[in-house]
């Protein structure tokens, strides 16, 4: 065995390196590729009938992700027993960018580990974020697959440029963060957007369908269609389509009509030359109708003589309908409406004796509404 030995060392002896030495180190190698074709051919395919007899998914998708990365592993340890091996009969030059290389090979293992995690991680986020009440994470978890893709994809640049480039880790993170300063001021614009998003769902200012006002209606007043990560958009009463940056809305004064838990109605009266009891008996008979109406909501209604203006008398009314539906608002106001014109009749007030202004908040032109509701 020594003679055999001895004549491996004498007579194949590459480079400086013994014969025995370098068939061992070439027979791990061989050993390693044969190892690894074997785990992909047979551990795997064992494995995958066993992951597919179990009800959960799971187990099947995280066999999908380990294959590659572990198969490329079964081939790093192997060239690494080949440079423990070698080590003392290489050059140190060549030792260092060796160990260096297999160094980033395990950083690499890992990263493209993550990476192919990341749609698996995402379809379980996505299934807890429906459970969720809150509609941000719903919007959120999309983007994170791409986060999670590209942050494996940097952990890879910044290891690669630590390694091969001699480049500190401090230095690349200031490196970084000067850049990310830089990238900031150019994106301000859409970072600013993000976080009205977030403003949106956080403080829950509005949903998808409501009807909402900004400024009063000074940048927009229309139904919510879709909110989006940097802006929303806004379908006007004429069927147009209004896109307003997520900033903007973050910095308006947000007016959501959709959230009514009651619709104002508010009336003025002016009737001409009419006697101290004959508006009393009106003062009196528009209280009737307001605290007998079903349909008024009756926390809150008011009837009052307000001033004299030369031979008028001003009276204002003022209540809510129970409803915030449009179509069905419009009918408790038709209702008290009748029941008014017919408290004048009754009263012999003439017809051209009033005027009746209308100072209520409503919606105009919005009749598809009406029909849905």
């Amino acid at each position: 065995m020594d003679s055999a030995l001895n004549f491996l060392n004498s007579n194949l002896s590459v480079f400086g390196i013994p014969g025995a030495k370098l068939i061992s180190a070439i027979f791990i190698l061989v050993i390693s590729l044969l190892f690894r074709k074997a785990f992909s051919f047979w551990t795997l395919r064992y494995l995958s009938k066993l992951t597919s007899r179990t009800k959960t998914k799971i187990d099947d998708a995280l066999l999908d992700i380990f294959n590659p990365p572990l198969s490329f592993l079964i081939l790093l340890f192997g060239f690494s027993l080949f440079l423990v091996i070698l080590s003392e009969h290489l050059n140190p030059g060549v030792e260092n960018t060796f160990r260096t290389t297999l160094q980033f090979g395990y950083v690499l293992v890992i990263c493209w580990i993550i990476y192919r995690s990341a749609d698996v991680f995402t379809i379980y986020l996505e299934k807890m974020a429906r459970r969720t009440k809150t509609e941000l994470d719903d919007l959120l978890v999309p983007y994170l697959k791409k986060v999670i893709k590209i942050t494996a994809i940097i952990m890879v640049i910044l290891k690669a440029a630590e390694i091969f480039l001699g480049m500190s880790a401090a230095a690349l993170f200031g490196l970084l963060g000067g850049m990310g300063l830089t990238l900031g001021l150019v994106f301000k614009d859409i970072i600013a957007n993000w976080f009205g998003c977030g403003v949106i769902y956080i403080d829950n200012l509005f949903r998808e369908g409501d009807w909402v006002q900004l400024d009063d209606g000074k940048v927009v007043d229309a139904d919510v269609e879709e909110i989006g990560i940097r802006s929303t958009k806004f379908r006007n009463f004429d069927k147009t389509i209004s896109i307003v940056p997520n900033a903007l809305i973050a910095n308006s004064v947000v007016k959501n009509w959709s959230r009514m838990f009651k619709r104002r109605v508010k009336y003025n009266f002016t009737i001409d030359g009419i006697s101290a009891g004959k508006l009393e008996k009106i003062l009196s008979g528009l209280r009737n109708i307001l605290s007998n109406d079903e349909d008024v909501h009756q926390e809150f209604h008011m009837v009052n003589f307000r001033e004299i203006s030369g031979n008028a008398r001003i009276i204002r009314l003022y209540y809510f309908t129970k409803t915030t539906a449009w179509k069905a608002h419009e009918q408790v106001r038709e209702n008290v409406n009748l029941k008014i014109l017919q408290l004048f009749e009754d009263e012999g007030i003439d017809k051209l004796a009033y005027t009746i202004v209308d100072l209520s908040d409503d919606r105009p032109d919005h009749f598809e509404k009406s029909i849905k509701q």
